[in-house]
């Protein structure tokens, strides 16, 4: 069975959210060669497919809203999604907040939106891997100079990012007008 896509998470393997390795998904029993091991917001699984979480049966049996009411149901499923722009819409905060691999990070990941949609996560990145991407750099001095830093600490700053220590940034794309995108993060 070939492994589902993701509009919001293009390549899971290569972002180190999911790891080629025979195991029995916990949700549907069913033996698979991918494995998820990103971050889970509710009941923990012992292991768990790409498969279930793109059909949303993950998020289904994994769910600690408890049921209700539909209005407290919908404000518990997005209660893992921050930071969101009033112009996205519901459907694509759903889509990747129960319905998309997320990533693991030094904090709670935030995941970035765009031309009033969510951008696709490309994975942690580095100084050296954003120099490809002035956007991304240009977006992050930008959130470094709204806390007043010194342009100097700035770029001494992102000199010292890091794709596999910290801090470390996360790369985005649009997938609208392809603007690269980053965020970062510290322990």
């Amino acid at each position: 069975m070939a492994e589902p896509t993701f509009r919001y998470h293009p390549d899971p393997l290569a972002t180190g959210s999911a790891v080629p390795t025979e195991h029995v998904c916990s949700v549907c029993g069913v033996r698979q060669q991918i494995r998820y091991q990103g971050p889970v917001y509710g009941r923990q699984p012992d292991s768990l497919c790409l498969h279930c979480i793109h059909s949303g049966a993950a998020s289904l049996a994994l769910s600690v809203s408890g049921g209700g009411d539909g209005d407290s149901d919908m404000a518990a499923m997005f209660s893992d999604a921050v930071d969101v722009p009033d112009d996205v819409p519901l459907s694509v905060v759903e889509e990747i907040t129960r319905r998309t691999p997320g990533f693991a990070g030094w904090q709670q990941e935030t995941w970035l939106y765009h031309c009033g949609d969510g951008a696709a996560f490309l994975g942690p990145a580095g100084y050296r891997e954003l120099e490809a991407h002035p956007e991304a750099l240009t977006m992050l001095r930008e959130d470094r100079r709204r806390h007043g830093w010194a342009p100097a600490d700035i770029e001494q700053f992102l000199r010292g990012l890091d794709r596999t220590g910290e801090p470390t940034a996360y790369l985005f794309r649009c997938l609208h007008c392809n603007t690269s995108l980053a965020s970062w993060d510290i322990s």
